[in-house]
């Protein structure tokens, strides 16, 4: 019987882990590999536990955080050495526990911008295993290699390398770049199998991933998706983002009581669980296509791709209504969601005509 080991390092990629895990598990021994997202580790526990008997071996470890990372720019290089080398220790010791004796089997990664450990373990784990790669989402990402402009990308660049292998680049997107990447010509030479984003969606296109509601949810008439906005830099006033939040929260209390409203947090990031104080907590680990049932009258985020697989209820983003960084970047975020969403996302301009969807909705 041979093993089938999957690289899961987003919730992006949760439906497409869940689709080849139930795929195989009757007949392949399923190994499914987290690095770092503690809430993802959560979530795949639970699962296995519930769904799988705990036939599932889940591996998590922590992602090396060295010094470079909490220092300021005069001291990043007086530490940038040292943490290459410890890094690559830790990775290393990683890789003998888990993956050294590893053969013959297929090695699932499910996207090609990531956490460059699992270019790490992905590319270390080629050498004696098929690797496979499997579109993580439904939509397709504009993604392309970036080459660095700056002296700080660059550097930045030559660190990845010199940690996480010299194959591994960076890439881009409409709105950010600088972030870890598979780039063609790796997955040309080194990767097996390319199952691209239209092969993923024929395989795919039966599988329910409503089997796996599993999680008490409550009763709610709205869900508000929250995002790690202010430490990205995406919002550049956190007083002034709290007033407008608690704006539309206060217009949002008037047509729904406080127990109808729920709020969710962006799994793996600290957030600022204080900043509105109407609605219930919902779990941080459960992701939110889990949370979709007929009652939910309205989906509310600002630019999370939590609304974007919406199909009944409505979904609204709340971006025209928060104070951002730039224009140009809050229009490429908003055409993002576009892209890649199932049903019509409203943006209401003003608080008017937030009200006026919310007295449409009420009406319902």
């Amino acid at each position: 019987m041979s093993q089938i080991v999957i690289f899961c390092e987003s919730y992006d990629e949760i439906e497409t882990a869940l689709h080849v895990m139930t795929h195989n598990c009757d007949n392949r021994s399923i190994t499914v590999v987290i690095p770092g997202n503690h809430d993802l580790f959560n979530f795949f526990n639970a699962v296995n536990e519930r769904l799988f008997h705990n036939s599932i071996n889940i591996i998590y470890f922590e992602v090396y955080s060295g010094r470079r990372a909490k220092a300021n720019k005069i001291n990043i290089m007086l530490h940038c050495i040292p943490d290459i080398i410890k890094e690559r220790q830790y990775l290393r010791g990683i890789f003998n526990r888990y993956f050294a004796k590893l053969k013959g089997a297929e090695v699932y990664f499910l996207a090609r911008y990531m956490n460059p450990v699992t270019f790490y373990f992905v590319n270390k784990s080629g050498k004696r295993n098929k690797l496979v790669y499997m579109h993580y989402a439904r939509y397709a990402d504009p993604v392309e290699k970036y080459t660095p402009k700056n002296i700080i990308d660059l550097v930045s660049l030559i660190i990845l390398k010199l940690i996480y292998g010299r194959d591994i680049a960076m890439g881009k997107l409409p709105y950010t770049k600088g972030f870890a990447y598979m780039p063609d010509k790796f997955m040309e030479k080194e990767v097996d199998r390319v199952i691209d984003g239209e092969e993923r969606n024929k395989i795919m296109k039966d599988f329910d991933l409503s089997q796996f509601k599993i999680f008490d949810v409550g009763n709610y008439s709205v869900i508000y998706f929250d995002q790690h906005l202010i430490d990205t830099g995406y919002i550049p006033d956190r007083d002034i983002f709290k007033r407008e939040l608690n704006e539309i929260f206060n217009i949002l209390s008037k047509y729904f009581p406080e127990k109808k409203i729920a709020r969710k947090y962006h799994p793996h990031y600290p957030c600022d669980k204080t900043m509105i104080k109407i609605g219930d907590v919902l779990p941080d680990f459960i992701p939110a296509e889990l949370m979709y049932n007929d009652n939910v009258k309205m989906y509310l985020s600002l630019f999370s791709c939590s609304i974007t697989n919406v199909e009944r209820g409505l979904a609204v983003s709340i971006a025209d209504l928060i104070t951002f960084r730039d224009e140009e970047t809050r229009n490429q975020l908003k055409e993002a969601l576009i892209q890649r969403s199932r049903s019509e996302i409203l943006f209401p301009k003003s608080l008017e005509e937030f009200e006026r969807i919310l007295v449409n909705v009420k009406g319902k």
